[in-house]
């Protein structure tokens, strides 16, 4: 049951993620100085490997390297919408009280790494194997930005 919520607020954001319009830019809430990254290496086989930035005030940068749909290094505005909510979410997670690292020893596995900046503190999170289930999310959210139609 606990999942199928997960998954229904999941695609809920999703649906908002990618159907929201551009709107005035004096509605972005956090700033160029808000940051959050999402960097996916990769495995033995065919896991998709790319980077995905997106600051605060609606600017992004996307560069897919491998096994992604879009190659190549793309820029794009997000709508303020998105990003408030983007930007809250990642507030509300409260990255720094989660470790730094997760890793075990298995192999053949992408790493995502996560990194927030926001009012002067930043964090970055190596995911390897192991790592909470709100970090996946978390990620999970970010690619469906990365991925999603619109770059230029």
């Amino acid at each position: 049951m606990k999942k199928s919520i997960q998954h229904g607020i999941l695609l809920a954001l999703a649906f908002l993620l990618l159907t929201a319009q551009k709107c005035n830019k004096d509605k972005y809430e956090y700033t160029e100085n808000s940051v959050i990254e999402i960097v996916k290496t990769p495995c033995f086989g065919s896991c998709p490997e790319y980077s995905f930035r997106i600051k605060g005030n609606g600017e992004a940068a996307y560069n897919g390297k491998r096994f992604v749909e879009l190659e190549g290094e793309h820029s794009r505005t997000f709508s303020a919408d998105t990003v408030n909510y983007l930007f809250n979410t990642f507030v509300e997670a409260d990255l720094w009280k989660y470790d730094n690292e997760y890793t075990e020893q298995v192999t053949d596995l992408p790493t995502t790494y996560l990194s927030f900046e926001h009012e002067g503190k930043s964090k970055k999170i190596k995911m390897y194997y192991g790592y909470p289930e709100e970090l996946a999310n978390l990620a999970n959210m970010l690619q469906e930005l990365a991925f999603s139609k619109g770059w230029e």
